[in-house]
């Protein structure tokens, strides 16, 4: 590889990182810590001007929620950093504010009433509803309780960000639970049309899936 060639893979891979970097709201700082360099040193990387070594990259990668295949030019980012986070922090404090005044007006309770039970004042409580002052955490579980309803009313619905990033999250706590070869069996496309398979048994119905087992029997005897 010529020394221009080596240079341009270098900016490449330096804009790669720089972008992964940006994607999940991290500052320079931030990563050269993680890779012991100065602050001065890690930008010299992100321009192609500092060589990377593999550690860096596998660190990076961890670090900055990637996977090693997106250094390769095989795998792009996720959409889990597009999130405009301070949109999304005004539009739950609203909603949850909504939700607040919607769960007491039907449990026919006034913000005097709510006011007295949890001592937080009416005006503070009118505020919350409003969503112009964000409800405090402990606060959200004193009202929850004397409303009578579940904490979990609050959170935020199926559709939203929060959701599928607690479902990968689940989905990750269930596949290190797995054994290594399990893990390696998951892992493989190639095994993708075991796991559809046993999507369709599972959905089908008891009767159904009697029938199926009967006929295979049959057909291995």
């Amino acid at each position: 590889m010529s020394s221009k060639e080596h240079q341009a893979k270098s900016i490449i891979l330096g804009e790669l990182i720089k972008n992964a970097r940006e994607h999940v709201r991290r500052s320079p700082a931030d990563c050269a810590a993680i890779l012991n360099l100065t602050v001065d040193e890690y930008n010299a990387l992100e321009k192609g001007e500092r060589a990377v070594s593999l550690p860096d990259l596998e660190l990076l990668a961890l670090f900055l929620k990637v996977s090693m295949g997106y250094f390769w030019g095989s795998d792009k980012l996720d959409d889990l950093g597009q999130i405009d986070y301070g949109q999304m922090l005004t539009l739950r404090n609203r909603v949850v504010g909504i939700t607040l005044r919607q769960k007491r007006l039907k449990a026919r309770k006034s913000t005097k009433a709510l006011a007295e039970a949890t001592e937080i004042s009416v005006k503070k409580i009118e505020a919350y509803e409003t969503g112009d002052t964000p409800v405090p955490y402990l606060h959200l579980e004193e009202i929850s309780k004397f409303l009578g309803v579940p904490l979990n009313d609050f959170v935020e619905n199926e559709a939203g960000p929060l959701k599928r990033h607690e479902a990968e999250q689940q989905m990750l706590v269930s596949y290190r639970s797995l054994s290594p070869e399990m893990q390696e069996f998951f892992l493989k496309p190639v095994n993708i049309p075991y796991f559809e398979t046993a999507k369709f048994l599972s959905d089908m119905e008891v009767t159904k899936l009697r029938a199926l087992a009967e006929n295979l029997l049959d057909i291995t005897f």
